[in-house]
């Protein structure tokens, strides 16, 4: 495992070394070998510490910290790293990945649920635009504002305002069976004659006018001088 590794160092450390700069340069410096009157005077070197004093004497040099190389990977340690990915391979993975297909399933609801949101605001938009630009709104009447009378063939709805404080014309349409009851325009005519001073002309007698006239027009057709 990885934390077998925590501070080893491989017997035969190998770095990597550009192949121009191997056939150039030495791959290695043995310093305790040179023979004794290529060390100007100096004491034999026997270690890292009198080969560093040796180089500063001789060479120009500086003794860089935390200098960046390259090297490669012994067995021991491609075999415990293998080890770790092997590792996470059987545990971590199919955990994660569990988690991700969660996540992702979380995430297309979200997004569902966003747009089915961002639609709905766009229908209320639609809706209210579509109401400001007819200009009107259906409202239902409540029976003890409202009162509905039969005037001149049509019936009349009136609702109480408020503002006003005064029952006002909410609607008008033409009596469909003049049969029913409340069709009935008499009472109402004079009602209207009386309280209000408005004359409303009988509609059954206006209708009876015209069906004479139309008869009186038949007959017409059939003289053979006309009139």
């Amino acid at each position: 495992m990885k934390s077998d590794l925590k501070g080893y160092t491989p017997i035969n450390v190998e770095y990597v070394i550009e192949e121009e700069a191997k056939e150039v340069f030495p791959l290695s410096l043995d310093f305790s070998s040179l023979e004794e009157e290529k060390l100007n005077g100096e004491k034999p070197i026997t270690n890292k510490r009198d080969a560093l004093k040796f180089i500063g004497k001789v060479f120009t040099a500086t003794f860089p910290d935390n200098e960046l190389v390259t090297r490669k990977l012994d067995d021991f340690e491609k075999q415990n790293i293998r080890e770790e990915y092997c590792t996470l391979e059987e545990n971590d993975v199919p955990k994660r990945k569990l988690e991700l297909e969660i996540a992702i399933e979380r995430a297309k609801k979200m997004k569902k649920d966003a747009e089915e949101a961002y639609a709905s605001v766009l229908m209320e938009v639609a809706k209210y635009a579509a109401e400001v630009k007819l200009g009107t709104i259906d409202v239902r009447l409540k029976a003890k504002d409202t009162f509905c009378i039969a005037l001149a063939g049509y019936y009349l709805v009136y609702s109480w305002d408020n503002t006003k404080e005064c029952f006002v014309l909410a609607k008008a349409y033409e009596i469909p069976d003049r049969t029913e009851l409340w069709a009935n325009e008499e009472k109402n005519r004079k009602a209207m004659k009386e309280l209000f001073g408005l004359d409303f002309a009988d509609m059954e007698l206006i209708s009876d006018t015209s069906r004479e006239e139309n008869i009186d027009d038949t007959e017409d057709d059939d003289l053979p001088f006309g009139e």
